[in-house]
């Protein structure tokens, strides 16, 4: 089941946010080509649409493997924010995306801080971001998504897939879900910019995947913690041997115990 691309801009006509659009039936990544553009200084809400990505990718360098019939496509974000509150974007953003399939299809999507998509405890899709800075001031971010609706899913991945469809036990409409996401992004990105992070951090215990306890694994290191909550600038509050500390993404990976 192919994207009908003009179908789904019908679809968001009357949203605003999305300023350029570019789709491909095929693509090395999106995350490349997103970032092509935002170096020819494109606009926010430039957004790159793949119907399959040949080389995409997650978090630590892992591959994605992007087949025709999931969603996969970047955003590219513009935000005048600091540069420390940068890490707040992945979490809400999966915030958005979480909230909108749950609300759409009522089904219980969680987030494995801080960028996975589960349900059923299998991987259901995925956030990658990154950004880039201009002499320690925020200057853009690209938000890579992938999300499994009708693709056939990977083997042997480190966390069993699972998609829309074979949890709705039907064939998803791609320009359908694409519609539903995109609008809770959007929507989810300007309460942010006019609220600040403080809506997510409230509701963010109800989309946790995390327990109480989780391993950490820190470079060399792993040790055990108790999960806290999520700090005002998007960092994981742990506790282990009696004291509290604030972990970035990009400093350690987590696995759930049992």
């Amino acid at each position: 089941m192919a994207l009908d691309i003009t179908r789904l801009r019908r679809a968001l006509e009357n949203e605003s946010f999305f300023r350029e659009w570019i789709y491909r039936d095929e693509v090395h990544s999106t995350m490349d080509l997103a970032r092509e553009r935002a170096e020819a200084d494109a606009p926010e809400g430039t957004i790159v649409i793949a119907g399959r990505q040949m080389a995409g990718r997650g978090r630590r360098g892992r591959g994605w493997e992007s087949s025709e019939g999931g969603l996969w496509f970047s955003l590219l974000l513009r935000p005048p924010i600091e540069l420390c509150q940068a890490g707040c974007l992945s979490v809400l953003l999966a915030v958005a995306v979480a909230q909108a399939l749950r609300e759409h299809y009522a089904l219980p999507v969680l987030i494995k801080w801080p960028n996975d998509l589960l349900l059923n405890s299998k991987k259901l899709g995925g956030i990658l971001a990154e950004l880039v800075s201009v002499g320690g001031r925020f200057d853009w971010l690209i938000v890579g998504i992938g999300i499994n609706v009708n693709n056939p899913l990977p083997q042997g991945a480190r966390i069993p897939p699972i998609s829309l469809s074979e949890a709705l036990g039907r064939l998803v409409p791609l320009e359908d879900c694409f519609a539903v996401v995109l609008k809770g992004i959007a929507q989810e990105y300007r309460r942010f910019l006019g609220e600040g992070f403080e809506s997510v951090q409230q509701r963010w215990p109800e989309f946790s995947a995390l327990s109480d306890g989780v391993w950490i694994h820190k470079g060399e290191r792993r040790f055990e913690a108790r999960i806290c909550g999520l700090s005002e600038l998007g960092e994981l509050i742990v506790e282990r041997a009696g004291r509290i500390e604030e972990l970035a993404a990009e400093e350690v990976t987590l696995s759930i115990k049992g």
